[in-house]
């Protein structure tokens, strides 16, 4: 880090500006829906709309998450820095963004990432099975809300040419993984060292980052990916390699929409069976491993 752990923001005046970056973003993107052609059709309908909606969706995103959030961090590090130039290696290193990036470091931080995978989908299958059933209609309204997030995504992430395939993968890939790193790991879980103990900062950054996305179906799985890529970001030091595991688990995401489609109705009830199970240890035994070599490129 480059200053020193007084020098950084508090933790309340990083609360607040989470606060009015979140509030900001949800008008930011409202605001852009409601002046962009098709946008309208987005704000009543966000998945029966024709292309010229869908196109709205992915500007009024993409530019929502840098005007809102990337943006902001670079203007907040530069005041707080006091750099000569709004971007200017002081204020990037003050977010974490270094010159170099260690290959080894950024290889086994997404095979970890991948490793995870089985766990996370338990988590949501188990909820699916058990949780929201349990809550009656309140859990109802939470798989009704989920369905309806899918279903957008869905839109957003269709392709018909190379052209638009590039242009999904920009706004629903890499613009996330940049704005939101720059945001939770590189300005929020920094400056909360302050107040909290390094792994406490990974950890409340980690919940803060789950609830961002709005999603009470995904805040378990979201929240412990949170913790995941905050851990990363604390031993290697360098905002680049988080920001690769994100972007690395959106492409990912993106490439089992486009193969399996929407969430299915109904849970499969995999968690129900042994063999899941046995692959979910087998899967952490290799995350566990991963970790280890992650943790021994970062010495």
């Amino acid at each position: 880090m480059l200053l020193k752990l007084d020098d950084r923001p508090s933790f309340l005046f990083s609360a607040f500006v989470l606060l009015a970056l979140m509030a900001f973003y949800a008008i930011a993107g409202s605001v852009l829906l409601m002046v962009l052609p098709g946008g309208i059709s987005a704000v009543h309908d966000p998945v029966q709309g024709g292309a010229g909606m869908v196109g709205a969706l992915r500007f009024s995103q993409v530019a929502a998450q840098v005007l809102v959030l990337g943006l902001p961090v670079l203007l907040l590090a530069w005041v707080h820095t006091r750099s000569p130039l709004p971007v200017s290696r002081t204020s990037l290193r003050f977010l974490g963004v270094k010159e170099t990036v260690s290959l080894r470091q950024v290889l086994y931080a997404v095979l970890g990432m991948i490793s995870l995978q089985p766990l996370l989908y338990s988590v949501i299958e188990l909820q699916d099975l058990f949780l929201w059933p349990a809550l009656g209609p309140a859990g109802a309204g939470v798989v009704e809300s989920r369905k309806l997030l899918d279903a957008v995504i869905q839109r957003l992430a269709g392709v018909h040419s190379p052209g638009e395939a590039a242009v999904v993968a920009i706004v629903l890939a890499l613009t996330p993984a940049l704005c939101e790193e720059l945001l939770f790991r590189g300005y929020l879980q920094q400056n909360w060292y302050k107040a909290l103990t390094p792994s406490g900062s990974v950890l409340f950054t980690g919940f803060v980052f789950a609830v961002f996305h709005l999603s009470a179906a995904n805040l378990v799985p979201l929240t412990i990916l949170g913790w995941y890529i905050g851990y990363i970001f604390l031993k290697s030091d360098n905002l680049a390699v988080p920001v690769f595991v994100h972007l690395f688990n959106n492409i990912a995401a993106l490439a089992v929409i486009h193969a399996f489609g929407p969430s299915p109705e109904e849970p499969y009830g995999l968690v129900l069976s042994f063999w899941w199970w046995s692959a979910v240890a087998g899967s952490l035994f290799l995350f566990a491993f991963f970790m280890r070599r992650f943790r021994a490129s970062c010495s």
